[in-house]
């Protein structure tokens, strides 16, 4: 079973129901049983955590985090960013939830397992992020140039 908790620090409100199910369509086949956390931030947390995380000083789009197994399952964070997501929507022409979708694919992605640190594994992650979404979004996906 994949339990999907979706908490928001910002004022907007988010489709939480949309990450529930992109978060669970990501995992789905890649673990039995997880516990997942995804955390809408502003781009001032975002900033901060990805300066203490990963000691990069800047805003991101996604950061995952595996705190590996439980009796629970596989325990997971996955942070987005909305106005981060929203630049990025705009700049390829594509709905800001889509983009928000993919980046919490994305996010439990990395928890399951995959990596995108070599150009074959980024084509291989960014395989099936897309199929996820296309699935997700059904003829209202629109492709984005991989990247």
């Amino acid at each position: 079973m994949i339990d999907v908790e979706v908490m928001s620090t910002i004022r907007k409100p988010v489709d939480a129901r949309l990450l529930r199910r992109a978060a669970a369509a990501a995992l789905q086949g890649h673990l039995a049983r997880a516990v997942v956390s995804v955390v809408v931030v502003g781009a001032r947390r975002m900033r901060s955590w990805n300066r203490d995380a990963l000691g990069h000083d800047y805003v991101t789009d996604v950061l995952s985090f595996d705190y590996g197994d439980s009796p629970e399952g596989r325990q997971c964070e996955v942070i987005i960013c909305p106005e981060f997501a929203a630049a990025m929507a705009r700049r390829h022409g594509l709905p800001i939830s889509q983009e928000l979708a993919r980046y919490v694919v994305h996010g439990c992605l990395h928890c399951a397992g995959m990596d995108d640190a070599t150009p074959q594994q980024r084509a291989a992650m960014w395989k099936v992020q897309e199929s996820i979404l296309r699935t997700l979004f059904g003829r209202k996906y629109v492709a984005q140039p991989a990247g």
